[in-house]
């Protein structure tokens, strides 16, 4: 990326003596649909839109939102130009995601080793 940063997202170490680092986007049970916005300076956690609209995550009944605490590992990304050669699939020009399956409910931004 040409920007310099200066965020959790890039500043953050990824690994420590305590595991792997994720950032949390998306906590439990919660349905908006939010990322780590590389284009804005401090690089913020905000909602996604897709044409013009916010997004959501739909409920898969019985649960409500995400069943886990989704996030991104800092200093992380996945290249658009490399196409895996299993999936067939790009990467999305974003840092890779992670999920943190447990029975807390992390809080946006909340820094959790997974």
């Amino acid at each position: 990326h040409n920007n310099p940063c200066c965020s959790a997202a890039c500043n953050l170490s990824l690994a420590s003596s305590r595991g792997i680092a994720m950032i949390v986007e998306i906590p439990r049970w919660t349905n908006a649909k939010m990322e780590i916005c590389k284009e804005e300076p401090l690089n913020p956690i905000k909602q996604d839109v897709k044409k013009g609209k916010l997004r959501f995550v739909n409920n898969v009944f019985p649960y409500h939102g995400y069943i886990w605490n989704y996030g991104a590992l800092p200093q992380t990304w996945e290249d658009p130009n490399h196409v895996d050669s299993g999936t067939g699939a790009a990467g999305d020009d974003d840092p890779l995601d992670a999920v943190e399956i447990g029975s807390a409910v992390a809080t946006r931004g909340e820094v959790k080793q997974v």
